[in-house]
C-alpha cells in the first residue's frame, strides 16, 4: 500500500506538472524574441564581439546594442562580468543553434545538480519537488531564455553540499561562481560569515577578489561608464518585471523595508543552530532577492532552493505548509509582483519564529570547524 501511495503521488505530480507546463508555454508566448534562448544570445554575442574587438567592446552600447537588437529584436545589454563571456567563448565558435542546444543542456544539468543535492524527502518526494520546481514559471522561463540564474543556484547548492562534508575552503570556491551574476545570491557569503563559517567566507572572498581584479585588468575601468550608459539607453524600453523592494516600492518605503529585511535576516542567522548551514544559506538567498537593486522575476529560482534547504531542517508543520504555499506567489510573480514580495517578506519573518531546537544539524561540522 505504501508503494501504491507513492506511485499515485508521483502520477499526480506528473499530471500537475503537465498542466503547469501548458500554462508556462502560453505565458512564454508573450515574450517575443527573434531567436531562441535570447539571454544566452547576449552571452554568445558578447563572447564573439570581445574576441573580435577586445573584451571592453561587449560593454560599449554603441557597438553592442545595435548588434543585439538586430538579432533579438530588443536592446539587451551585456551586464555580467567578463568571466561569463569567457565561459561561453568555446560555444561562440559553433553555430548558434548548436551552441544554444549545448547551453540548454548545461542549464538542465545545473538544475539537476541542485535538485539531486538539496531536494528533501524520500525518492518519491524528491521527484515531486523536482517536477514542481521545473514547472515553476520563473524557473521555466529562466531555462527557456537561457538565463545563467540556474548555474548560480547550482553553485550555491554545491557550496552547501561541500560544507556538509567538512570542505569549507572548497565550499567557498564553489560559492565564488556567484560572481557570474552576483545580485542573485550576494548575501549568502555574508550570512555564512554571520553564522560563523569564516573559512567559507574567506575562500569566497579570495576567489571573488581575484576574478574582479582579472576582469578589471582586461576590460578596464571604462566598463562602469559603459554599463551606466547602456542602462540609460534601455531604461524606457519595457522589459521583464523587476522583483525587489527597491523596484516595487517608493524609495522611503523601500529603504525601511530593506533595513527590516536586513535586521530580520541577522536575527534568524544568529539564532540558527550551529552545525547546519541550511538556514543561513536560505536566508541569504531570500534576502538577496528582496534587497537587490536589479532582480528579474526569472531569477526567483533562488527562493526555490531556499525552500528546499528550510524543509531539510525538519521545521514544524506550519512552517512546512508556509514554505509550500510560497510556490503560488512565486508562480504569479510577473503578474502580481507586490504579492510575491509580501509573501517572501512574510516567509522570511516566519523563520524568526522557529525555535532553535527545531533545526536538526545536517552534519557534524560546527562553525568553529568551518
Amino acid at each position: 500500500m505504501k508503494a501504491f501511495s507513492r506511485s499515485h503521488l508521483v502520477l499526480v505530480a506528473i499530471a500537475a506538472a503537465a498542466i503547469l507546463a501548458f500554462f508556462d508555454l502560453q505565458w512564454l508566448d508573450t515574450l517575443r524574441y527573434r531567436v531562441a534562448f535570447p539571454d544566452f544570445f547576449v552571452y554568445y554575442l558578447a563572447a564573439q564581439l570581445g574576441q573580435a574587438h577586445g573584451w571592453a567592446a561587449m560593454y560599449d552600447p554603441s557597438l553592442f546594442l545595435p548588434a543585439v537588437t538586430s538579432a533579438v529584436g530588443r536592446p539587451l545589454p551585456y551586464l555580467n562580468p567578463p568571466e561569463l563571456a569567457w565561459l561561453v567563448l568555446p560555444l561562440s565558435w559553433l553555430s548558434y543553434a548548436l551552441a544554444a542546444l549545448i547551453w540548454s543542456g548545461i542549464l538542465a544539468g545545473a538544475f539537476a545538480v541542485a535538485w539531486h543535492l538539496v531536494a528533501p524527502g524520500t525518492r518519491a518526494w524528491k521527484v515531486v519537488h523536482g517536477l514542481a520546481a521545473a514547472m515553476l514559471l520563473p524557473v521555466f522561463v529562466s531555462f527557456m531564455i537561457g538565463q545563467t540564474s540556474l548555474i548560480i543556484v547550482a553553485a550555491v547548492a554545491v557550496a552547501w553540499w561541500l560544507m556538509r562534508r567538512d570542505r569549507p575552503w572548497l565550499g567557498g570556491i564553489a560559492l565564488a561562481v556567484v560572481f557570474l551574476k552576483p545580485q542573485a545570491a550576494f548575501l549568502v557569503p555574508v550570512a555564512l560569515l554571520l553564522a560563523g563559517y569564516w573559512r567559507v567566507f574567506v575562500g569566497w572572498l579570495g576567489v571573488s577578489a581575484l576574478l574582479t581584479a582579472i576582469g578589471l585588468l582586461v576590460v578596464g575601468t571604462s566598463v562602469f561608464h559603459n554599463v551606466m550608459q547602456s542602462l540609460a539607453d534601455v531604461q524606457d524600453i519595457p522589459g521583464p518585471v523587476q522583483i525587489s523592494l527597491g523596484r516595487q516600492l517608493p524609495l522611503p518605503a523601500a529603504l525601511i523595508g530593506i533595513l527590516l529585511v536586513l535586521a530580520v535576516s541577522v536575527w534568524v542567522v544568529r539564532r540558527a543552530r550551529p552545525g547546519d548551514s541550511s538556514i543561513p544559506v536560505a536566508v541569504g538567498l531570500v534576502a538577496s532577492m528582496l534587497i537587490s537593486p536589479y532582480i528579474n522575476f526569472y531569477d526567483l529560482s533562488a527562493p526555490l532552493l531556499a525552500g528546499w534547504l528550510i524543509l531539510r531542517t525538519n521545521p514544524p508543520r506550519w512552517q512546512q505548509a508556509m514554505t509550500f504555499m510560497v510556490y503560488v506567489p512565486l508562480y504569479v510573480a510577473p503578474i502580481f509582483p507586490l504579492i510575491t514580495l509580501a509573501a517572501l517578506c512574510g516567509w522570511l519573518v516566519s523563520l524568526a519564529a522557529l525555535p532553535v531546537h527545531q533545526s536538526r544539524p545536517a552534519s557534524t561540522m560546527t562553525p568553529a570547524a568551518a
